[in-house]
């Protein structure tokens, strides 16, 4: 997670070793190996303890256990069982497992594990849980997936 960002934006190498960006390699004193290619960065929902984040579209919500979970809908609705959710605009019926608004009932979707990710310096970028935000030539964050 501490990679070096390579002047190219394009590149990256493991902590400790320098970019030799016209020969496309990593250097550490006589060791040499290739650049790693960045790859984008991810565009995650962040929860509302600043650390834990769902995949775009998901709505955070509290588990039991107290830490957060990811419903996969948008905007959806918590239930109060703290294992479920419904989408927005549905009402929980946690003791029948259902949703539902008016006369519509569909079953309550389950939540899921909150991500881990590296949140990157502008606050809304981020990389999978491992690896180094690094700007791309485009002004945007990328992954170095060191």
């Amino acid at each position: 997670p501490n990679a070096v960002c390579c002047s190219d934006h394009e590149h990256c190498c493991p902590q400790g070793y320098t970019c030799d960006v016209s020969a496309g390699t990593c250097t550490k004193q006589s060791e040499v190996i290739s650049m790693v290619q960045k790859q984008p960065s991810l565009r995650n929902v962040i929860c509302p303890d600043g650390t834990s984040e769902c995949p775009d579209g998901n709505t955070c919500c509290k588990l039991s256990s107290g830490q957060w979970g990811c419903c996969p809908l948008p905007n959806a609705v918590c239930c109060s069982d703290h294992e479920h959710c419904c989408p927005q605009g549905y009402t929980c019926d946690v003791s029948a497992g259902t949703c539902t608004k008016q006369s519509e009932v569909i079953s309550m979707v389950q939540k899921q594990p909150s991500l881990r990710n590296v949140i990157c310096p502008d606050g809304t970028s981020e990389c999978p849980d491992g690896n180094t935000c690094c700007k791309l030539s485009s002004g945007q964050w990328g992954c170095c997936p060191l």
